[in-house]
């Protein structure tokens, strides 16, 4: 059993709110989660188990606009360095950081604020520049609210994504805990949801409900990496990791490929016949373990 935290939350110098999760072993190696999109502080939790194992301290928040986290300007570089204040507060000097699905560019961002204290990147099915990297398809809603991104509207792009996840989540939100889960992982191939046991589920379900309190998040999110991107990956020079799933339909391991042609020193490694949640969230040990955070697990 997953045993979820009382809501917990630090105050930056700027008076700004962060939610804030910590789990793992306390005595541990620190990994800070940046977790995907749309999700907040509390999808960290499902690696808790396995951080413990590996002697992980593991640390996550719930970057702007999700929960209760203060919702700042779009952008990838401002959550790097907010990772920087939140370990500052942890009273954490050297890291590891590691990016699910959305929160693989903000991963990055971090490696890049300070890459001598950054020790290891990972990202694990992280989303990249998708505009430079996809095919395009003239029937993705997303494009003509980047296309109001790229002439300087970045308003009214935000309006625009937040009307889509209306569109989305407002019936799911809805529902109970069970039909929530079901109603997100709705269309996904059973076969790729051996990692979402019961206590998954009751993590997602509280993730859900808390990280979509409003949907600044979520629009920030797009905005952020769907644009033009304010960080350099060709820049960032600690070693970095990088997991993907052959078979991906949401973020494709093109993603993958694209960053380690320009990652000075990227591993990418394609688990073949994998999907998205598996690549993500079914091989916890082996990712704290190949970003050397912590012990091999036993």
């Amino acid at each position: 059993m997953i045993i979820l935290p009382r809501p917990e939350r630090i105050v930056l110098a700027d008076d700004r709110v962060v939610e804030i999760w910590e789990g793992g072993d306390p005595a541990g190696e620190p990994v800070i989660f940046h977790h995907g999109t749309p999700s907040g502080r509390l999808q960290a939790s499902l690696g808790d188990g396995a951080a413990r194992r590996c002697g992980v301290r593991l640390i996550s928040f719930s970057r702007p606009g999700y929960g209760g986290s203060t919702y700042t300007s779009p952008s990838l570089a401002s959550v790097g360095h907010d990772t920087l204040l939140v370990a500052d507060q942890f009273g954490i000097g050297d890291f590891t950081v590691l990016g699910a699905s959305g929160g693989g560019p903000y991963a990055i961002a971090t490696g890049l604020a300070d890459p001598q204290r950054v020790k290891a990147v990972g990202l694990a099915g992280g989303v990249g520049p998708w505009r430079l990297i996809e095919p395009p398809d003239p029937d993705d809603p997303d494009l003509p609210l980047l296309a109001l991104v790229d002439a300087g509207d970045v308003v009214g792009a935000l309006d625009g994504f937040r009307e889509q996840a209306a569109q989305d989540f407002d019936r799911m939100l809805s529902l109970d805990d069970a039909d929530v889960v079901d109603a997100f992982f709705e269309g996904v191939p059973g076969e790729e949801l051996g990692w979402l046991d019961a206590a998954a589920r009751e993590v997602w379900a509280a993730d859900m409900r808390e990280a979509l309190a409003s949907y600044d998040g979520y629009a920030r999110d797009n905005v952020a990496w769907g644009g033009a991107w304010d960080v350099d990956p060709t820049q960032l020079t600690v070693p970095t990791w990088l997991w993907y799933g052959e078979t991906d339909r949401m973020v494709p391991s093109s993603h993958g490929r694209w960053f380690a042609q320009r990652i000075p020193d990227a591993t990418l490694i394609v688990r073949p016949g994998e999907g998205h949640g598996r690549t993500i969230f079914g091989h916890w040990d082996e990712l704290f373990s190949a970003l050397g955070a912590g012990r091999p697990a036993v």
